[in-house]
């Protein structure tokens, strides 16, 4: 175990190395050219008011995240207090953010709810059907925001169209897989037996321990959904928690927007246009989706924003909705990660 832990943590460091290393491309070749002094001093008259608004729908986001997760738990008669739920969904965040293609998130989640004494089978299919819950919403307000602001968008380039086909493909590809996953053991079987072929094709050793593995996860998973089916009620309650999440979350452009003075584009416009740029650049493999979520939102919002406050209202929503929760998320990884420790040196001392 704790070989294992070693080895995830030097990969956390390889993957925080890649995640500097990205911000700090990023803001070099947006801001080469830029007059720092000038971009600082814009943002220091920004409405103060509007960007805690700001950051209070990003704490929003991430309760009705907690709370999702711990209704989820509760249909599958897990007791956690909700306390722990926040905890699960910081960490999530933290891992999501930094690791690429945000796939540290989950089994780091998995990590913490197993220290917590929640079976594998149990966090890993809340986890699954949060994700699941999540992604449809996503997609499905994607797709609602393209159609509706179809005309405004004729002009945002040829580049930002393909990322938001690639992402709502990608997207809808994974929610599939999923629902799959959870609801149809047919299916699932015939994708685990596609899967495990194509590794013993690759020469790995212990298929057959990998095949029962995956068959008795399986065999918990379907159990879990008989759960699920007979309480569609909660699960409805989960689909509307997280729609008020991606809002809550989507919100957070407009806040800046109105930060800046601006009032010429309607709450719904910049919130349709957010959830667009949210799905084109999800499916980018890169931690955090560094980079292009920047550079897509000086090219999306370029007609909302004066030119001269653009790359400093990127600079404030980026700022707001994923710099400053990666730093309160690690601080709540880091707090967790101590509080662990001394849990585990007071057993030791009443073991001794």
């Amino acid at each position: 175990m704790k070989r294992m832990e070693q080895k995830n943590f030097k990969k956390l460091i390889l993957s925080g190395v890649l995640f500097v290393g990205l911000i700090a491309i990023t803001f070099y070749l947006l801001f080469r050219k830029q007059n720092l002094g000038d971009l600082f001093q814009t943002l220091k008259l920004v409405n103060l008011m509007w960007v805690f608004i700001g950051v209070g729908c990003m704490f929003i986001y991430m309760c009705l995240d907690a709370l999702n997760i711990k209704r989820i738990l509760h249909i599958l008669h897990q007791d956690i207090s909700y306390f722990n739920c926040l905890r699960y969904t910081f960490s999530g965040f933290f891992f999501s953010s930094v690791t690429p293609s945000a796939s540290g998130g989950q089994p780091m989640q998995i990590y913490y709810m197993f220290k917590d004494h929640i079976e594998i089978s149990h966090s890993s299919l809340a986890l699954l059907l949060n994700f699941a819950s999540f992604q449809l919403v996503t997609i499905t307000v994607a797709i609602i925001s393209f159609l509706s602001e179809y005309r405004f968008l004729g002009d945002i380039g040829r580049t930002l169209k393909i990322l938001l086909m690639i992402g709502v493909g990608v997207n809808s590809f994974l929610l599939v897989i999923v629902l799959m996953g959870i609801f149809s053991k047919t299916w699932s079987l015939k994708i685990v037996d596609f899967v495990l072929s194509l590794l013993q094709k690759l020469k790995v050793k212990q298929i057959e321990y990998l095949r029962q593995l995956a068959y008795d996860q399986i065999k918990k998973y379907q159990e879990g959904a008989v759960y699920i089916k007979t309480h569609q009620t909660r699960m409805g309650s989960v689909l509307l928690t997280t729609f008020f999440q991606v809002m809550a979350m989507h919100s957070v452009t407009y806040c800046v927007y109105r930060a800046f003075g601006l009032s010429d584009f309607s709450y719904l416009k910049v919130l349709s246009l957010q959830a667009i740029l949210y799905i084109a650049v999800s499916a980018i493999p890169l931690p955090g989706a560094v980079g292009v979520s920047e550079g897509g939102f000086v090219m999306l919002f370029a007609t909302l924003f004066p030119k001269m406050l653009i790359d400093s209202a990127m600079l404030l929503s980026r700022g707001i909705s994923f710099y400053l929760f990666v730093a309160i998320s690690g601080l709540v990884v880091l707090l967790g990660h101590l509080l662990i420790a001394k849990q585990n040196k007071k057993k030791e001392g009443l073991t001794s």
